[in-house]
């Protein structure tokens, strides 16, 4: 396996985290993002995997951040093997993410060319998300965006110290809020190596089901695992079941690097 070298693997996001930090005090040039792919293992019920690839990558003057996903043996029947969930977006000097366009292909379970996507208007301050001919028209306020968008607002508060909020998110022609509970630091054994994470756990308002989440300091904040429960009705926690296991294996900075991993994913 081809990772990252230890130096370069702690010196990027540190570099990254500096930077934001120096944006936010002088209020100079807009904090930047390394570019990076990170490829996942998924672990999902009745023996069904997966794979997925996450890339943030440079355009234009913003960025593009992408996850492709594939079902491997019988979950390929109801996963697309080209499934892509992507966003585009630009930082501001103060590090808010500014979201341009969203897109999600073949997200539906069981829908392999289902589109969704979101239209950003900042001018107007409001969003168009457009699915299966249905359009839904959301203010920006208080800063909605969709979940690709809200996981680099999260890589960006995480590298400048700052603690996760409610996020209003657009999800499935609707705004749901999200919340994070800290949980502490760990030391992480992954299959892409031994990560630095930031623990937390997520919830959406209204839902019994939760997410843990470990933000991982080598892959510049992007999460080295997640665990997907299924909250007991009750509130019984004893009866709280682990439905999904997704878990980084193999990660690579810089562009040339994120890209050629990327093109190795279409072509297989």
């Amino acid at each position: 396996m081809n990772r990252s070298t230890p130096l370069i693997a702690a010196l990027l996001p540190l570099l990254f985290s500096a930077g934001a930090a120096a944006a936010n005090e002088n209020g100079h040039a807009a904090p930047s993002l390394a570019s990076i792919g990170v490829l996942y293992d998924v672990d999902a019920p009745f023996g069904s995997r997966g794979r997925s690839l996450s890339v943030i990558r440079p355009e234009g003057s913003g960025y593009v951040y992408e996850t492709y996903s594939k079902g491997l043996g019988l979950a390929r029947l109801a996963i697309a093997s080209d499934a892509l969930e992507s966003t585009r977006f630009d930082l501001d000097n103060a590090g808010q993410v500014r979201a341009t366009e969203y897109l999600c292909r073949s997200c539906d379970f069981g829908n392999k060319g289902g589109l969704m996507n979101i239209a950003y208007d900042w001018t107007s301050g409001s969003a168009l998300f457009t699915s299966g001919g249905e359009e839904l028209e959301f203010a920006l306020e208080p800063r909605a965006m969709d979940r690709k968008a809200w996981e680099i607002q999260k890589m960006v508060a995480l590298a400048a110290g700052m603690a996760l909020g409610v996020e209003p998110t657009i999800e499935g022609g609707k705004l749901k809020l999200y919340s994070g509970e800290r949980m502490g630091e760990e030391t992480l054994d992954t299959g892409a190596g031994e990560m630095q994470t930031v623990k937390y756990r997520r919830q959406r308002e209204g839902s019994d089901n939760f997410q843990f989440i470990w933000y991982a300091r080598e892959l510049g904040w992007l999460p080295a695992r997640w665990e997907i429960w299924r909250g007991d009705k009750r509130g019984d926690k004893r009866k709280d079941r682990r439905m999904i296991i997704i878990e980084a294996y193999e990660y690579h900075w810089g562009e040339d690097a994120a890209l050629a991993m990327r093109q190795d994913w279409l072509g297989r």
